[in-house]
C-alpha cells in the first residue's frame, strides 16, 4: 500500500525538495528515473547533478520549452549529464508544459514526487513549493496501477504529439532552440517589474517573508556583468547593487549620522569598472551636466534625469531625480578609488526611506533608444 507524506518548503523546517528527491534517486537497483518538469535552469540541475550522474542511462527528463524560463545552460548541463531529454513546446506561450514530477522504480518498489517544484534552485529550495512524496509498493495491484498510469502517462507524450515532444540529443539542439527563441539565454538578464501602479500616495512597507532555507556549503552565484543586455521592453540593465544599507536608503540609526537624501553610485556587483567615473561617463554620458554655479562647488557636476521608480514590483510613477558628479581627481577619496556620483532623491524619498527595502537590490537601466530615460527597480 502506497505511503504518503506532505512535503511544504520553506513553512516546515527541513522540508526541501533537494533532499527529497536525492532520496528518491537513492532507490536500489533503480530500474528507471523520470522527470517531468515545466522549467529547468543551470542552478537546478547543478543542485542534484551528483545523483543524477550515477544514473544517467536510466534518467529520462521532459522540459517544458517556450515558457520565458527554461534555459540553454539548463539543457546544455543535462546534456553534460548524458541523460536523455525530451523538450515539450505547445507551440503557444498562453499554454505551456506545467508538470512537475519526479519519478523513480526499481522492480519492487516506486518513488514518486508531485506538487510544485520545478527543477531550478528556487524549486528545490527557496520558494514556497507544496508537493505528495509516495512511497509505492509494487506488489500491491492499485500501487502499480497507479505507478503504470503516471509513467505511460508522460513515456507516451512522444508518440502521442512527435511535433511538440523532442529529444535534445546534442548541443546543436539546444543552439537551434536559443535562436529560435524557444529557450533563455541565462547570460542576458530580463526586467521583472510589475505592471501595477500606485494609487495612493504612500507604498506598502512590507518586509520579505522569512523562510526555512536549507543551508547549502555551495553558493552558485549568477554571472556577473559589465552591461548586460535586455531583449525585451527597450531597456538596458546598465548597474546592479549589491544589498542596500542604512545609508543608501537615508534611515540612519546613528546618533551623529544625519539623512544626506542622496545614494552613492558605487561599483556593485558590477566588475571590471572604474566606480570613479563609470556612471558620469558611461551611465549618464547622455545627460546635460553643468558646473556648480558657486565658486567653490565649481567642482561638481550637476544633471537631472527623468527616472521612473519601481518598488517591489509596483511602479510609483516618474520623477525628475538629480545627480552630482565630482570631478576632482586629486582628492583622497579619487585616490581611494571611492564613488565620485550620487544621485539625489527629492521627493522619491517617501518611497524610499524605509527599512523593508534594507538587503534589496537596486538595479537600474537606461532606456535604449532614449539614453536620457532611466528605470529604478528596487527588490
Amino acid at each position: 500500500m502506497a505511503k504518503p507524506k506532505f512535503l511544504f518548503q520553506g513553512i516546515r523546517q527541513s522540508n526541501d525538495h533537494e533532499t527529497a528527491i536525492r532520496t528518491l534517486l537513492e532507490i536500489e537497483n533503480l530500474s528507471k528515473m523520470i522527470f517531468g518538469v515545466a522549467f529547468v535552469r543551470e542552478n537546478g540541475v547543478k543542485q542534484i547533478s551528483d545523483f543524477i550522474k550515477k544514473h544517467n542511462r536510466r534518467t529520462i527528463i521532459y522540459a517544458g520549452i517556450r515558457n520565458g524560463i527554461t534555459s540553454a545552460q539548463g539543457l546544455l548541463a543535462l546534456l553534460d549529464l548524458k541523460v536523455k531529454i525530451y523538450s515539450v513546446d505547445t507551440g503557444s506561450t498562453s499554454t505551456i508544459f506545467h508538470p512537475k514530477a519526479y519519478i523513480s522504480f526499481n522492480r519492487d518498489e516506486g518513488r514518486v514526487i508531485i506538487g510544485s517544484a520545478n527543477l531550478t534552485l528556487s524549486g528545490l529550495n527557496e520558494n514556497i513549493e507544496a508537493s505528495t512524496i509516495l512511497t509505492i509498493d509494487r506488489q500491491n495491484n492499485t500501487d502499480e496501477q497507479f505507478l503504470t498510469d503516471l509513467v505511460s502517462s508522460i513515456t507516451s507524450l512522444q508518440d502521442s504529439f512527435p511535433e511538440h515532444v523532442v529529444e535534445v540529443r546534442k548541443k546543436k539542439d539546444v543552439v537551434r532552440l536559443l535562436n529560435q527563441g524557444r529557450i533563455e539565454d541565462e547570460r542576458i538578464e530580463h526586467p521583472h517589474w510589475g505592471t501595477a501602479r500606485i494609487r495612493v500616495d504612500r507604498r506598502d512597507q512590507l518586509p520579505k517573508i522569512k523562510l526555512f532555507r536549507k543551508k547549502r556549503d555551495r553558493v552558485i552565484k549568477p554571472p556577473k556583468h559589465r552591461v548586460i543586455p535586455l531583449v525585451r521592453d527597450g531597456w538596458l540593465l546598465v548597474w546592479v547593487s549589491k544589498g542596500l544599507t542604512e545609508r543608501d536608503l537615508n534611515i540612519p540609526t546613528g546618533v551623529t549620522t544625519n539623512p544626506t537624501g542622496s545614494m552613492l553610485l558605487k561599483k556593485g556587483k558590477l566588475e571590471g569598472v572604474d566606480q570613479r567615473s563609470y556612471f558620469r561617463r558611461t551611465i549618464f554620458r547622455s545627460l546635460i551636466w553643468r558646473k556648480d554655479p558657486a565658486p567653490s562647488l565649481s567642482h561638481l557636476e550637476r544633471a537631472e534625469a527623468k527616472f521612473e521608480i519601481v518598488v517591489k514590483g509596483v511602479s510609483f510613477g516618474k520623477y525628475t531625480l538629480k545627480l552630482t558628479h565630482n570631478s576632482r581627481t586629486d582628492t583622497r577619496a579619487y585616490e581611494q578609488l571611492n564613488a565620485m556620483t550620487q544621485i539625489h532623491w527629492g521627493v522619491a524619498r517617501g518611497f524610499i526611506a524605509h527599512r523593508d527595502l534594507l538587503g534589496r537590490e537596486f538595479r537600474l537601466y537606461r532606456q535604449i533608444n532614449n539614453p536620457r530615460q532611466f528605470l529604478i527597480e528596487i527588490d
